[in-house]
Order: C-alpha cells, then sequence, then structure tokens
C-alpha cells in the first residue's frame, strides 16, 4: 500500500508524520486497559495494533477503506480480541451502548456529514463511555480560507467551534493539545505528545484533541 498523504502506511510514510499520529494512540492508552475498544477511521490498523498490546479486552478497527482493512487484516492480523472491518463512520455496524471508548483520530474533517458521524460515535457508547478524538486546528491550517487546502478536507474547526460542536453531544469535555505552534513566526515544537491544552496571542496547537465523557445532555 502506496502513502499518498490521506493515510497513515507504516515504514513508508515520512517520520514526522507518523510521530504525530502514533503519539495519540499512546496518549489513548493511559484510558483503555480492560476496556473494549473501537477505532473510527482506523487506517492501515497500526493504532487498533498498538492499542491491542496494552491489554484491551476487545479492540476493533473500522475503516470506510476496503483497501485499509486488507492491508490491517495482512499486516497485523485478526485474533481473539482484535479484528478490522470496513464500515462507513456515519452507519456504524454495532448495537447500541456496545463499546467502554470509542476512538477516531483525524476523521472530523473529513467528514461532511459530521453530526451524524458524531451521533453514531456517541450510540454505541456505553454509559459513562469515553470518545478521544481529534482534528486539526483551524487557526494553524487555515484560518483565512473557506475551504482547507488540504485536498483530503472538506472543513477544519477552530478549537471554540470544535469544543461546542463536542457539547451537543458530551456534557463533559476536556480539551488538550499537540504540536502548538508559536504564532509570530510560524515555529512548530516538535514535540509530539499530547498536552495540556493551550491556546492565546502567543501559542495555539496545530492539533486539537478531546476527551468526552457520555453522560447524557437530557
Amino acid at each position: 500500500m502506496e502513502f499518498t498523504g490521506e493515510r497513515v502506511v507504516p515504514d513508508k510514510t515520512p517520520h514526522e508524520i507518523y510521530r504525530e499520529h502514533i503519539d495519540r494512540y499512546i496518549f489513548a492508552a493511559d484510558f483503555v486497559r480492560n476496556k473494549d475498544i473501537l477505532d473510527v477511521a482506523c487506517g492501515t490498523g497500526y493504532g487498533v495494533e498498538h492499542l491491542a498490546k496494552l491489554g484491551t479486552k476487545i479492540t476493533i478497527g473500522a475503516d470506510i477503506s476496503i483497501e485499509s482493512v486488507l492491508y490491517a487484516n495482512e499486516k497485523f492480523g485478526s485474533k481473539e480480541g482484535k479484528s478490522f472491518v470496513c464500515a462507513d463512520g456515519i452507519s456504524l455496524p454495532f448495537a447500541d451502548e456496545t463499546f467502554d471508548i470509542v476512538i477516531s483520530f483525524e476523521t472530523l474533517e473529513h467528514i461532511r456529514q459530521y453530526n451524524r458521524f458524531l451521533i453514531e460515535c456517541r450510540r454505541v457508547l456505553r454509559e459513562d463511555g469515553l470518545f478521544i478524538c481529534s482534528t486539526p486546528n483551524k487557526r494553524i491550517f487555515s484560518p483565512n480560507e473557506a475551504k482547507p487546502p488540504n485536498s483530503f478536507h472538506v472543513k477544519e474547526f477552530w478549537s471554540e467551534e470544535f469544543y461546542n460542536l463536542l457539547q451537543q453531544y458530551y456534557m463533559d469535555i476536556t480539551l488538550y493539545g499537540q504540536c502548538d505552534v508559536t504564532l509570530a513566526d510560524n515555529q512548530v515544537e516538535r514535540e509530539y505528545g499530547v498536552h495540556n491544552f493551550i491556546d492565546n496571542e502567543q501559542i495555539s496547537p496545530a492539533y486539537i484533541i478531546a476527551v468526552a465523557n457520555n453522560k447524557s445532555c437530557a
């Protein structure tokens, strides 16, 4: 499978891009032990493989691309407690309240029906389950553009917009940041680890990560 810029392909994706992505899974690993996990838009499956090694109960990767799912099965394999399925994020083939944690990194910006996607992720979460997701920060990537310059992206979000969107579905949301950018000179801090959210006149994160608790909004 070739690296086109849309999905991470182990051993073919440039190292700094791979680090950005795998460090999100390293962050998520703190939440997953002995849990049932769904990774929506899992791509080539490297994140599912990382999480499954840490003692999850069930780890399922779902992706709309059959090529990615076939690659994931070939490279990482399916075994008891770990599997890959071809599925659309706006119509997940799982029953209500199936998972303790739903993960979806760098997905929201690719989907036109992003509200429907968020509804589906919440539907398959158990009570008090966690939704862990990330998205690129519009303030960094396209602050003056109506359409994202990245051809794979449909919509990019400001941090406040991202938070307010998640508030429609979750009561308890914590934001984190990754790859902070010094706004005066657009210098990127190549510390890939996820950290406390900082967004002010001097610094803003290139990527916004949210951990949202599936408590009722009613």
